[in-house]
């Protein structure tokens, strides 16, 4: 029963701290790499569940149900090492060869692994149990732990040569990725060494936690610094845009006080030329109606005339564009 305290406070602790992620069931929320993430977390859920179950049975001595639940066991391990190394090559963006090359290893081996919990079925080779609900470590559990490792390993280095050329958060967050590996790597040596210890669980229990810390929770800091700095931008462009339009309701308003300014200037203008002018037309019309004129005289008055009939239908014209 000791032995399924610790898968029992994993589960919890994973429950808790990636509820926003678990329990979030808008998908579309997520992108490729945040899928591959969720799903490796319900793998290891799914993991420790079994870890967990397994201490129970065996402290009950339920053989046939503990042998179940050990092949389920080794299902949800091959299963979380899968989704784990689709989630590394998706959030560094594995599209070179070693990406492309550690994305299908970790299929391969997850179909060698199914392969082999079947044979176990019939033939024990991963493990068995013996007539007194003893667990016995086979040989095809070594080795796939052993492949564990090497796959661990395998994305452990990748991300960590991805890091050499990274830099800032960026930086620090493929770190912590390559540092899960490598814990993995240890504590899965020492469950090769030690079955009956929960060293797997502890791993991963210890990497979730690095993950959420320094991987989910950076990249949210760093969209909440980004959607900050977006405000900010629009904040700024708001201020620019109500200046602006301060700006030109000011200059409409100076160019309506101008235009105004013209048209009285031009109406007063026309109006002081007009006035005279008509006097002109007037005195003119009353000299040609002598007839005694003399026809030198008459020709010059009739200039005179048609000159200020032309010069004032300027001015009226002008007076008509004012208004």
């Amino acid at each position: 029963m000791t032995y399924s305290i610790i898968g029992i406070i994993a589960a919890v602790i994973q429950l808790i701290i990636n509820r926003d992620v678990l329990w979030n069931h808008g998908d579309n929320a997520f992108n490729r790499t945040q899928r591959y993430y969720r799903s490796f977390l319900f793998g290891v859920l799914s993991y420790y569940v079994t870890d967990a179950l397994w201490g129970i049975l065996d402290s009950l001595h339920l053989i046939p149900l503990l042998f179940i639940d050990t092949t389920v066991y080794f299902f949800a391990m091959a299963a979380a090492v899968l989704l784990w190394t689709q989630y590394v090559v998706a959030y560094l963006e594995g599209e070179n060869i070693f990406g492309r090359l550690l994305y299908h290893a970790g299929r391969i081996f997850f179909v060698l692994e199914i392969i082999l919990i079947a044979i176990n079925i019939f033939y024990p080779i991963m493990f068995r149990f013996d007539a007194n609900g003893d667990y016995h470590a086979e040989f095809a559990r070594y080795l796939t732990l052993a492949v564990q490792i090497l796959m661990f390993l395998l994305t452990s280095a990748y991300t960590l040569y991805i890091t050499s050329r990274s830099e800032g958060t960026v930086r620090r967050r493929h770190m912590t990725i390559g540092l899960f590996g490598i814990a993995m790597v240890i504590l899965i040596a020492v469950q090769i060494i030690y079955p009956l210890l929960p060293m797997y669980a502890i791993g991963y229990m210890i990497g979730t936690c690095l993950l959420h810390s320094f991987v989910v929770e950076g990249e949210k800091d760093e969209y909440r610094q980004e959607l900050e700095g977006a405000l900010e931008r629009e904040r700024q462009q708001m201020q620019e845009l109500a200046e602006s339009r301060e700006a030109l309701s000011e200059a409409l308003k100076a160019a309506e006080d101008a235009n105004r300014a013209k048209t009285a200037f031009l109406s007063n203008m026309s109006h002081e030329i007009r006035t005279p002018m008509n006097a002109i037309i007037g005195l003119d019309n009353i000299a040609l109606s002598d007839a005694n004129l003399p026809d030198a005289t008459r020709a010059q008055l009739e200039k005179i005339g048609e000159s200020a009939h032309h010069l004032l239908g300027i001015i009226n014209d002008i007076l008509d564009m004012s208004r």
